[in-house]
Formats: C-alpha cells, structure tokens, sequence
C-alpha cells in the first residue's frame, strides 16, 4: 500500500470492506438470533453504526480512518524514496511515540504515552520499511531469525506469567497491541516468513487466506461463540481446557478461515463482475 496515491478510484476501494462489514455483522446476528442469543433488530442496526453488532468490528472501525489516511502518509514516506536515514527515522520516532512507552514506562512515567493510541500509523511505517528494504532483511539468516523469535517468545511468556502469577491473566501495556511485545513478535515473524520457502501446493491456499483476512476476523466472532463455547462446555476445567488447547485453538482457526473464505467470495460477486465487465 505504500505507493498508492490519492484518487476517486482509491478512495472507493473503500467499499467493499463497508460491504464485507455490514453483511458479516447481519450474518453473525442473524445466526445467533436463530439459537436465541442474538439482539433485537433494531439493536443490531445500531450496532453497525457503533461498531457493537459484530464483536471484532473494532478493527473496522480503525481501518476506515487509516485507509483514507494512507495516500497521505505515503506523501511522508515517500518524501525521500530509498534514503534509509529518513525511513529508519520515521519508524523510530513511531515507535518512540506508540511502543517504546509500554517498555520505558514499566516502573513509571519517563516518556509521553499520549500518543500510543495511533499505533496503527507505527505499524503502517514499519509496513513500508519492511517492503522497501526486503532485500536486506531477507539476507538475515534463517537461523539468527529463529533464535531471536524464540529467545524474545521465552522473555515475554516469563514475564507475562510472572505479571499475573496465581491470578487471572493480565491485559498490560507490555502485551496490548500498542506494546512491545506485540510490535517485535510482529516484525520476527514476518521476517521468518520471507526466509522460509514457500511449498508450490500451499500457495494457492495462502492466496486464498490473505485475500480473505478481514472476512475471517469479522466472522470468527462467530465461530468463536459456537467453537469456544462448545469446549467450554465439554471441559469445564480450566487447566484441562489450557492442555487443550492445541486441538482447540486450531479448529476455531479452521472454522473461521473455511466460512470466512466462503462469505468473501459471495459478498465480492458483484465487484468482481464489474470488474470483468470493464475488462471486456
């Protein structure tokens, strides 16, 4: 996304994602009111315009604003093509506003956290660092990825438990999508990605997933209430659910990216059709 620029054609790209959120959230609604745990109607079209309807429609209601954004943030990015200086400040300053506070700020105030709610833009510039110097990143060897992947998973698992030792888990800066863990977990990851081959069989099915992210978020919340909530109910003990939860988590997994992959593809007929009538 970090070469678009400002158009009516742009702009209207916003579309589809208006359509895929107010059919999912109608969808999510209608099925739990027909196993009676759904709203009234009435309700559930307010919820469209509070963003309450479907549960997980707080990513939407960030990505409206940042979409628009983008062309805008590009003119910063791209101020200074290639001049890695520039960028590397840019993804600093960033980061000093969103992420580093969660880190320094642990046993007091010693910078400004005022601005750690647009972690979004951060993630979009660090976005674009990582696609323009990709080349770079991917001479990183596999095994100096891993290493820091697993060295910085063990750290933050230590620290997190010890954080909410004998108590239920606790949801701290450190750990919330502004925090630092969540920034430097998301950057070795997909570091790891581009160095690890990619089998010819599987591209097709990633193809398929990466087109249809948003549709699998929206309509986990879905998935989640009936998969969750089945396992909930079969394994009532805690510690039971916790070594469970390889099984468990891969099929709410499953299930949501297999209707969210289906719901996407319906709801793009009729864009997809236009398009095809502009090709011919």
């Amino acid at each position: 996304m970090n070469r678009k620029e400002l158009s009516a054609q742009y702009v209207l790209g916003i579309v589809p994602v208006i359509i895929s959120y107010i059919g999912i959230s109608l969808l999510v609604w209608g099925v739990l009111s027909l196993v009676g745990k759904g709203s009234d109607f009435s309700t559930a079209i307010n919820g469209i315009f509070d963003y309450s309807t479907d549960s997980y429609s707080w990513y939407v209601e960030m990505y409206l604003g940042l979409y628009l954004f983008i062309p805008l943030l590009n003119i910063i990015w791209n101020y200074k093509k290639e001049i890695k200086n520039y960028h590397l400040y840019i993804v600093f300053i960033a980061s000093l506003l969103t992420f580093l506070p969660s880190l320094l700020n642990s046993f007091g105030k010693v910078i400004p956290d005022y601005w750690q709610i647009c972690y979004p833009v951060s993630y979009y510039f660090i976005g674009a660092y990582l696609y323009t110097y990709q080349n770079e990143i991917k001479k990183i060897s596999i095994g100096k990825l891993v290493t820091a992947f697993l060295s910085a998973l063990t750290i933050f698992t230590l620290t997190d438990t010890f954080a909410s030792w004998n108590q239920e888990f606790k949801w701290l800066d450190h750990n919330d999508y502004f925090g630092y863990q969540t920034a430097i977990m998301t950057v070795l990851v997909i570091a790891i990605l581009w160095r690890t081959p990619i089998p010819k069989w599987s591209v097709r099915l990633l193809k398929a997933l990466s087109t249809a992210t948003l549709t699998i978020y929206l309509i986990s919340d879905l998935t989640d209430q009936f998969v969750y909530g089945f396992f909930k109910h079969e394994i009532p003990n805690l510690s039971q659910r916790v070594i469970a939860g390889p099984i468990i988590i891969p099929v709410a997994f499953t299930s949501a990216a297999l209707l969210g992959i289906f719901v996407g593809k319906v709801l793009n007929i009729p864009f997809k059709r236009k398009k095809e009538r502009k090709e011919n």
